[in-house]
């Protein structure tokens, strides 16, 4: 479902969640997936959504057409789609899945590019994808507890953190906005700040406890990037 961001200011503090899911209103629906969506992002630039299912396929859809509820493109994958990330072009598209081979898709022609070097690829079915602000890298993380960092024109692996929570699954990854760090979370409870420029681990935030974790995490910096979470 697409529904719209923005929303007039609540003219009383007693609005109810009604009020609010009504200042959000959903304005289409799209049907395409035979199976559970696990993966969405949108077009930096033009109206295209594009989106990853366990059905095994990513599609594209152009929602500034009303009328159309189905994908305009689709790429069928071998394996269950776990993740996605544009490029901030929008020419391409980084997609991680079961398979520990990261793909990455021209958004036009829908060809596919994998590295030229098998020992680049995880060993673990991938679980987070993010392309950098400035374009010229990506970081996929992966269940065998890895975390790489990716060279956004060679699609070669240019730097891998092994056992970057104690060998447990890595759940998510997203880079700062000027591009220079990364923060993680891990089924190991913990969020991480890395320095991309070193591979150090600069900060651990251990507020999440110290069992380990049944659920997928997701680590997610503030508006103004000072406090991570």
């Amino acid at each position: 479902m697409l529904a719209k961001s923005s929303a007039p200011l609540s003219s009383t503090a007693n609005d109810n969640q009604q009020s609010n899911m009504e200042s959000h209103p959903v304005i289409r629906t799209l049907y395409d997936h035979l199976e559970s969506v696990t993966a969405l992002d949108f077009h930096p630039s033009v109206p295209i959504l594009a989106s990853g299912s366990k059905d095994y396929t990513i599609k594209l859809y152009d929602y500034s057409k009303s009328s159309v509820k189905k994908a305009y493109k689709t790429i069928k994958e071998a394996e269950k789609i776990k993740c996605l990330s544009f490029h901030p072009s929008g020419d391409f598209l980084v997609v991680g899945t079961k398979h520990p081979t990261l793909r990455l898709y021209d958004a036009n022609t829908l060809q596919c590019f994998v590295s030229c070097n098998p020992v680049d690829q995880h060993t673990g079915s991938i679980t987070a994808v993010q392309y950098c602000p400035s374009a010229n890298l990506y970081v996929s993380a992966s269940k065998d507890g890895a975390i790489k960092i990716w060279d956004g024109v060679s699609n070669r692996c240019v730097s891998t953190y092994n056992k970057a929570h104690g060998g447990e699954k890595v759940c998510s990854v997203r880079f700062s906005r000027n591009s220079k760090y990364i923060l993680s979370s891990g089924k190991d409870s913990l969020v991480k700040l890395w320095e991309i420029a070193t591979g150090r681990a600069l900060i651990t935030y251990t507020g999440a406890g110290v069992e380990k974790q049944n659920h997928r995490t997701t680590a997610v910096f503030n508006h103004t990037e000072d406090y991570g979470t």
